[in-house]
């Protein structure tokens, strides 16, 4: 059975909403933002993928052969993942590899949940 790459969104929002439960806080928090990303970003790379609009190479250039693919196209919903998309890796980004953090990460964590659901909803729409 094929994983549901939208379960890390569910995921995700746990861990934004109640960091504490698992603990420690902070790397909860960062946990969301990373799981959130993946989400959106595995949603779209398979949809590319499937539609045979590209073919990834499963290599980490993939991620933004896929947000470009995206965010380059002609039709404004696609665009819109696209940039998305690239906020949420550089939120991914900042949360994975900066030992500082600027501005509080449960900040980052729900509006990186957000702009996931809001690309999942978006790729939905599609």
């Amino acid at each position: 059975m094929s994983f549901d790459w939208t379960d890390y969104l569910q995921f995700a929002e746990a861990l934004a909403l109640n960091p504490a439960l698992p603990g420690p806080e902070e790397a909860a928090l960062r946990s969301a933002v990373s799981r959130a990303y993946y989400a959106a970003y595995c949603c779209a790379r398979d949809l590319a993928a499937g539609r045979r609009e590209l073919t990834p190479a499963r290599l980490s250039s993939d991620h933004t052969l896929i947000i470009d693919h995206f965010r380059l196209d002609s039709d404004p919903a696609r665009r819109q993942i696209g940039t998305y998309l690239g906020r949420l890796r550089n939120n991914r980004n900042r949360a994975d590899y900066d030992g500082t953090l600027r501005g509080a990460p449960a900040e980052l964590a729900l509006s990186s949940v957000q702009l996931a659901r809001d690309i999942l909803t978006g790729i939905s729409s599609l």
